[in-house]
């Protein structure tokens, strides 16, 4: 059979966008040899949309009986490669064997679709069945100064009370708090609250705009009084904070061991991720600064960088991805070579389910990005193809296997 290695890895970068040496250059162009049906080939698989959607039909596919295509094809001469989608969309491949095997396998999806005898598609029973586990909605709880609660949704729409001089309106999922503010009105406090498969916006007295993830809340005053601005909240939230050089804004986040922690800014987008079952409580930011206050600790972090407090000494994480911190904001998943009981503390918050190991918890690492706005099916389903590993989802729980049955678990280092 005909080597077709050194192709295929220079295809393998074409589509990927990587540049290639003079050799590769001229050795690409030579395989093109004036073929504008290669040329297009390739072209098209470097659109990335398009090529989810052929991974996505590549599930339904007879692979095994179609790697004899894949061969005849090679030596035939037929070279088809592509890429899948990024490297962020799935986990690391370990060889770079294995990157072309993933190549061959899509390639095939792309090729025999074109030939008049193409083979039948097989529909394969996946292990992970439709659900109808959905998830988190426009939702939350709205706890009045008098302990009253107001349930809240972005079909709500209105004036909702009256909190002193503030008026409260709910506006299309977004809390608002509208009025004149005064040094002698009294100071009433309100708190909203997530609870699992829940998110939810609101507008400070301020203008300070806060967006709450599932299993959050923020406690605040209807009004800001005297020479500070400060609320407290639990969960992850992330903010964009109304610039007042005359008040700073101070965000107080207690830790798993009762310690009392404060964000000062004047004006700024950071985020907080706070939840009591992670061990340490990560403020990230993005525009801006902020200064991080535990007992006698303090630093001042600049865009960019993260504070992880809780977990041993305090310390910064420079150069953080910040797109990946708020993706949950922004409608995604997004993953970096992360543990998967991370992956699935995100997945009970945001779906409101059980997550239920199998005996050791697989040590596999994730990496890649998928949209929130799904079922749990879907995204289980994309979890799979990553892992390899046979999830079941049973009522509300969502079963993780400890490995690949019959194959040793893996880790990915």
């Amino acid at each position: 059979m005909k080597d077709n290695s050194a192709i295929n890895g220079i295809i393998y970068k074409v589509i990927t966008n990587e540049e290639l040496t003079s050799t590769e250059s001229t050795m690409y162009e030579d395989w093109i040899g004036g073929d504008e049906g290669k040329r297009e080939m390739v072209e098209t698989w470097k659109n990335d949309e398009f090529k989810i959607q052929q991974l996505k039909a590549f599930h339904r596919i007879d692979v095994k009986g179609g790697w004899a295509k894949i061969q005849q094809g090679l030596d035939n001469g037929k070279q088809v490669s592509i890429n899948n989608r990024s490297r962020k969309l799935f986990r690391d491949v370990a060889t770079s064997a294995a990157a072309v095997l993933f190549i061959l396998a899509a390639a095939y999806l792309f090729w025999y679709r074109k030939q008049d005898n193409a083979p039948v598609v097989k529909e394969t029973v996946n292990p992970v069945a439709k659900q109808g586990i959905a998830p988190a909605q426009m939702s939350a709880s709205l706890t009045l100064a008098d302990g009253s609660k107001i349930l809240l949704d972005s079909t709500k729409a209105g004036q909702l009370a009256q909190q002193g001089e503030a008026v409260v309106v709910n506006e299309k999922g977004v809390l608002k708090y509208e009025g004149k503010t005064t040094e002698q009105q009294e100071l009433l406090f309100n708190t909203l609250t997530t609870a699992y498969a829940q998110k939810y916006a609101m507008v400070l007295a301020d203008g300070s705009k806060v967006w709450l993830n599932a299993g959050a809340s923020i406690r605040y005053p209807v009004a800001f009084t005297g020479n500070e601005r400060k609320v407290a909240i639990t969960g992850e939230a992330y903010f964009e904070v109304a610039h007042d050089p005359n008040k700073p804004f101070i965000v107080h986040v207690t830790d798993q061991k009762g310690q009392g922690m404060d964000v000062q800014v004047l004006g700024t987008h950071f985020n907080i991720n706070a939840y009591d079952d992670e061990a340490v409580i990560k403020t990230t930011l993005l525009e801006g600064s902020v200064q991080i206050k535990l007992n006698d600790y303090q630093t001042l972090l600049t865009p960019g960088q993260q504070s992880q407090v809780g977990n041993g000494a305090p310390q910064v994480i420079k150069n953080v991805n910040v797109d990946a911190v708020v993706a949950w904001k922004n409608g995604l998943f997004s993953f970096e070579n992360t543990d998967i009981g991370v992956v699935m503390r995100q997945l009970t918050k945001w779906y409101d389910i059980e997550v239920v190991y199998e005996g050791t918890k697989p040590s596999d690492k994730i990496s890649g990005e998928m949209e929130r706005d799904v079922p749990l099916a879907e995204v289980v389903k994309k979890l799979a193809f990553m892992t390899h590993l046979q999830f079941r989802i049973e009522g509300r729980k969502l079963i993780v296997p400890s490995s690949i049955p019959n194959e040793p678990q893996k880790s990915n280092k």
